[in-house]
């Protein structure tokens, strides 16, 4: 998708774990070459782009989107041959079955026919060439979305380049739908848009088993847009935060203390004594949280940073085998079986949000309130040119939910240091308090934040795991706010 570098630019992201390259931007444009009116004689003509075939965008998204490529393609010195004869347009928008959530936006552009690459060694398997008017059509898309006043082009397209060695199928609207269809799905495997958890058969419990939540409430009450594409339909909606004392049994708690310590193979011997001390040094670093968006940190006093873990720790975290994680992570699956429960992409928000991290908050720290995103605010990017920008909870879309488990051995009321959640529209606030073991499951829309630990907890970290995840339909149009 257009978007995949983009998103390095906003975030100042590199899809490093996935073994992605980066690569300039302004990559050189290949020379075209076609048969001349002599014998031998070669004629250079420019580079050409033209449409194949465009899904679930109508006739006056459709003019709109063309014409911001055509403005791309000028911009960058290529030609944009718009007068397809062969161009499919079909309205239906091209939704996989297994990506019910997704959008269906789709446009598939084509380089000219039968032109021939002087520079061949240019192509490889990316097709990193096309780097140049990908960056460019996804300014202009970008430009048309959020510059363009009073425009009817009011959600993200993907916008895929078939590379002139690549053959699709657009002969009919049949056909082209189903080209399309594959693209999404391709797209989505791409970048892991949609990768469920392992459902594993619970150690302590039967299929049976039910978890009944110790405190449920809704915040931040609104009528919303229900519809991104049609302003007359609104519904009420609330952001909820779940809390479960019954879904992570002491060994599960320790366990996870333990990896998140860094001392899950066991290795105790010289265990940093964190009560005394605070959190290890060797794998917790001052400045390492901060928990607000960093242009918001002016206002702050942050001068006395907060814990967060480092690099090292945070991949370690993510991306190796750990028994206790995959346990817990089975126990998600099991307790929301009409979704897809998923890590939270590195396409979303870039590989400086990780999908697992962990909180140590000591007395003195220093947290204001923050969300932990908000798919109707995502950047550009694969996740959006895949599904779109909406209100979370949207019916039929994917949901982004986090959860926490608290990991302290011990964790008395004196202490404090309660999770705490604000309903904008009251300022009223509601505390989740502590516990070991306890897990709170929250929408990320929602305003909360941490709070340090009463000075009665001396030096000792206020332990916490978080997982951030996306909750996707199973079913076209499913009611994502049911969560039992």
């Amino acid at each position: 998708g257009i978007h995949a570098l983009l998103l390095h630019a906003h975030l100042a992201a590199s899809f490093c774990h996935h073994g992605r390259r980066r690569v300039s931007p302004r990559a050189v444009a290949p020379r075209f070459v076609v048969a001349g009116d002599g014998a031998g004689d070669e004629v250079e003509t420019s580079f050409c782009l033209q449409p194949l075939s465009s899904a679930g965008l109508n006739s006056d998204e459709l003019d709109v989107a063309l014409s911001a490529i055509s403005t791309a393609c000028d911009a960058e010195g290529m030609t944009f041959d718009i007068n397809q004869s062969s161009f499919q347009s079909v309205v239906e928008p091209a939704i996989p079955d297994s990506l019910p959530g997704a959008s269906g936006r789709v446009i598939i552009l084509t380089e000219n026919n039968g032109a021939s690459l002087e520079n061949e060694e240019m192509m490889d398997e990316d097709d990193e060439w096309l780097l140049p008017i990908k960056y460019a059509i996804s300014n202009e898309m970008d430009r048309e979305l959020f510059a363009v006043p009073d425009n009817s082009f009011e959600q993200p397209v993907l916008v895929y380049l078939c590379p002139y060695h690549q053959s699709l199928n657009v002969a009919s609207a049949e056909a082209a739908l189903a080209t399309m269809r594959s693209v999404v799905e391709d797209e989505a495997k791409e970048y892991d848009l949609c990768d469920p958890l392992e459902c594993k058969t619970m150690k302590t419990s039967t299929s049976s088993t039910q978890y009944v939540p110790s405190a449920h409430f809704e915040l931040d009450g609104a009528m919303i847009q229900a519809d991104m594409m049609d302003q007359d339909q609104t519904t009420w909606d609330t952001s909820s935060v779940l809390v479960f004392d019954d879904l992570v049994d002491e060994d599960l708690r320790r366990d996870l203390l333990n990896v998140v310590k860094g001392t899950s193979k066991g290795n105790n011997d010289d265990e940093w004594n964190d009560i005394e001390n605070g959190p290890d040094p060797h794998r917790w670093i001052r400045g390492g949280l901060i928990d607000v968006p960093d242009d918001s940190t002016e206002d702050m006093d942050i001068t006395k940073p907060c814990w967060g873990l480092n690099d090292d720790a945070i991949v370690d975290l993510c991306y190796n085998q750990h028994e206790a994680i995959q346990d817990f992570e089975g126990r998600l699956a099991e307790l929301f079986p009409q979704f897809h429960v998923c890590r939270l992409p590195e396409a979303v928000l870039g590989a400086t949000v990780s999908p697992l991290t962990a909180n140590a908050p000591t007395h003195g720290d220093n947290f204001s309130y923050h969300i932990d995103a908000d798919p109707l605010q995502a950047p550009p990017s694969p996740w959006t040119d895949v599904f779109g920008r909406y209100p979370n909870r949207a019916a039929g879309k994917p949901r982004f939910m986090s959860c926490l488990v608290y990991l302290n051995d011990q964790w008395d009321d004196v202490f404090g240091a309660p999770t705490r959640f604000l309903d904008p529209p009251t300022q009223e606030t509601f505390d989740v308090k502590p516990k070991p073991g306890r897990v709170c499951i929250m929408d990320q829309d929602c305003s909360h934040t941490v709070t340090p630990p009463k000075k009665a907890a001396g030096s000792r970290p206020r332990y916490s795991l978080v997982w951030k995840l996306i909750l996707h339909p199973k079913e076209p149009g499913q009611d994502m706010t049911k969560l039992s």
